[in-house]
């Protein structure tokens, strides 16, 4: 690119390390100026990623509470999901379902008429079907490791 400016005639230059980029080997600290901020940004995403599969592996839920949770924070600061007032419903719905006794949209209106609003028809399915409501986490599969549940921290 730089070279692209200098053929119309546009000077490039650095505030904080300048370079004279009429001396060829002044290039070779450009390249390292540039490539620096880049391994730097690089090696801060392969900590968050680490960090956040270590948390994953521990039992931590990171992420938006799903339905019936809400976002808080345990004795030790660290974020946990707590119930909210949706929670009795869905530990109903669940209830409800292995009875096997009702359909899901049976439980879906059930729950309705007392109170409990499910975003779509699907809704109440997409949480039956979600492991996170029977205290399992996903971790999927990474390099030689396998996907796997693990048991989620209360």
């Amino acid at each position: 690119m730089i070279h692209e400016f200098k053929k119309i005639n546009i000077e490039t230059r650095a505030i904080e390390q300048p370079l004279d980029l009429s001396v060829p080997e002044s290039k070779i600290m450009l390249a390292i100026y540039l490539a620096s901020p880049e391994v730097e940004n690089d090696r801060r995403s392969l900590n968050v990623f680490n960090g956040m599969r270590k948390a994953k592996k521990e039992g931590r839920y990171m992420g938006s509470a799903p339905l019936g949770y809400k976002n808080t924070r345990d004795e030790n600061n660290k974020p946990i999901v707590s119930p909210d007032k949706n929670a009795p419903f869905i530990r109903r719905a669940f209830e409800e379902m292995a009875t096997g006794n009702f359909t899901q949209e049976d439980i879906r209106r059930r729950l309705r008429s007392k109170g409990f609003i499910c975003s779509s028809r699907n809704g109440l399915n997409r949480i039956l079907r979600n492991p996170l409501y029977t205290g399992r986490l996903f971790v999927p599969a990474f390099k030689d490791e396998s996907e796997c549940f693990i048991k989620g921290n209360s």
